[in-house]
Formats: structure tokens, sequence, C-alpha cells
């Protein structure tokens, strides 16, 4: 991985206030660390630089010769972003924290998955799940992939490709234990209500002896049957209502007669 250039400017003043005036002049407020006795350094990134060279190259693990500028002096540090901070709302970036690697000493970090290929699985019915979406890893900093493809073309119902089968680049040593799971096929849960209720005890089609008569097929009810029965148990609600109603009315006759 080559890696990419970028100005940054050490930042005086630290705290909310001074990183919030940083922000409203459209930098970054940003922190380069680590190595083996350097101190931290604050810094200031200019906002639209960073999102060039992030369209370019990818993501966080991007390498970056930081052209490290303080009053009329400069230097140059090697680094890869190790945390990205961003607003709840506007998803912009509001922090950075750059750690200072050698390209001599190898460092573990986190990379990741790539799905690639499609799986006959899904063609018959089956469902891609994905189990972890990094993997982690060890190499020089030269050596940094951008992702690490998983290849599911192969993929049936039922199958799972764990970490083992992932194609490492070369310069990389997988750290995430071989065994863990990546990807699999399963079936919906519609489908297995269906193999169930298929394949449950006594649920077997039992057939006719010679000369019987063939088992009445249950009744199925559409929904056109369903409001005809509706409609005629309102109707007969209807006529027995009617019936009491007359009976009242000849009962109170016959009462007011015999008075």
């Amino acid at each position: 991985m080559e890696a990419a250039e970028l100005i940054v400017e050490v930042r005086k003043k630290t705290g909310k206030e001074a990183a919030a005036k940083t922000r409203q002049t459209g930098g970054i407020p940003a922190i380069l660390y680590g190595g083996d006795e350097a101190p931290p350094v604050a810094l200031t990134v200019n906002d639209a630089a960073l999102a060039t060279l992030l369209r370019k190259s990818g993501d966080r693990l991007s390498l970056f010769t930081l052209s490290v500028k303080e009053d009329s002096a400069e230097r140059k540090e090697t680094a890869i972003i190790k945390t990205i901070q961003r607003h709840p709302v506007n998803e912009r970036i509001v922090h950075i924290d750059f750690l200072r690697v050698s390209m001599k000493k190898e460092l573990t970090l986190e990379v990741p998955i790539t799905i690639e290929g499609t799986p006959p699985g899904i063609k018959a019915g089956g469902v891609l799940q994905q189990a972890i979406r990094h993997v982690r890893v060890r190499c020089l900093p030269a050596a940094i992939p951008k992702s690490i493809v998983a290849d599911v073309s192969r993929l049936e119902i039922g199958n799972v490709l764990a970490v083992r089968d992932l194609v490492l680049p070369e310069g990389v040593t997988l750290i995430t234990s071989p065994g863990q799971a990546v990807m699999s096929i399963t079936v919906t849960r519609y489908e297995e209500e269906v193999a169930a209720e298929t394949t449950e005890p006594g649920a077997e089609a039992v057939a006719a002896a010679p000369g019987a008569e063939a088992p009445a097929q249950p009744e199925v009810i559409g929904e056109k049957d369903r409001e005809d029965r509706r409609a005629k148990k309102d109707e007969d609600k209807g006529a027995r209502e009617k019936e009491k109603t007359e009976l009242k009315l000849t009962r109170a006759k016959e009462e007011k007669s015999k008075k």
C-alpha cells in the first residue's frame, strides 16, 4: 500500500473551544500518537483535503505520510488513522486519531471483509448470513490490505465459510480464530416450518383400501363463502327479532281488548 501525502499543522491551543473554532474554519482537530518515545502532538487537518484522500484511498486503513508543519519547520511522519469520530446527526468528521507506525515494524489491525460471488444456496431459496465484518491481522504497514475477500460462490444451503477459508494476501498473518464463522447459507423460518409440518410424525398419508371410499377432504372456506355465511346469519337474526316484535304487539293488543 502506497502512503498518501497529507499536510497537517501543529495545533497550539487545545480544548473544546479551540476545537470548535478549528471546525468553524474548515479544519478537523486531530492527534498524532504512538511510537517508541515520541510525545503526542495536537494537529489540525484540512477537511476538504482529507475527504479527497479518503475517497481515493478507501478508508481508515489508508497509510499516510504526514507533512507536519510547525511555524517555519516541517517534518515527515508515517501514520495510519486509528479512530475517526463523526457527528451523530450529519456524520461529518469531528476528530481523528493518527497512530505513528514504522515501515519496518509489524502492526495488528482489523481489516474489513468483502463478499465476492453469488452462492448457489441463494438460488435454491437460502439466505446469506454474515457473522463478522472484520478480521484481525498482523502485517507491515506497506502490506496493509484494503479488505479481505470472502468467496461465497460455492456455498450451498447449510454450508459455512470460516476464517480459515479466507485467502490472505502475501505478508499478512491472521489473528482471528480460524474456526470463526464468516458467512453461512441458512433456510428461512417459513421453509423450516413447512419442512417440520411435512415431516411431523403421524402426518404420513394413509392409502385407501381397494373399493373403499376416499376420505372426505376438509372444507376450504373462501372469502366469498365466509361473507355468504355471515349474511345468512344476519338474515336469520333479523327474522327472529321481527318475530319477537310481532309477538309483543299481539300480546299487547290482547291485553287491551280484555280491559
